[in-house]
C-alpha cells in the first residue's frame, strides 16, 4: 500500500537532507536526485514541499516520470486543496 502524505508532513520535506515534491498527486522523495539534476538543485529545491505539478510539465515530458522518477516514488498526496 502506498503511504499517504498529507500537507503538513510534505512542507517538512523542502530541504537538502530531505526533499519531497508532488507531481500529479504522487510524491516523490528527490533527496539523492538533488545534486544530479540537470537544472540543478537550487530549482529542484524550490519546489520541493508542496504540488510542482504546472513546473514539473513546463520543463519534463511523461517520459521522466517514467523513466527517472518512478524509482523516487513514496506515495501519495491526500490533501485535495492546492499547496
Amino acid at each position: 500500500m502506498a503511504k499517504s502524505v498529507d500537507a503538513n508532513e510534505l512542507k517538512q520535506h523542502k530541504s537538502d537532507e530531505s526533499a519531497w515534491v508532488v507531481v500529479d498527486g504522487k510524491v516523490y522523495d528527490v533527496t539523492d536526485f538533488l545534486d544530479d539534476h540537470p537544472g540543478g538543485k537550487k530549482i529542484l529545491l524550490k519546489n520541493c514541499g508542496k504540488d510542482a505539478s504546472e513546473a514539473f510539465w513546463t520543463y519534463h515530458s511523461e517520459k521522466i516520470l517514467e523513466k527517472v522518477a518512478k524509482d523516487m516514488e513514496i506515495g501519495e498526496f491526500k490533501d485535495s486543496a492546492k499547496l
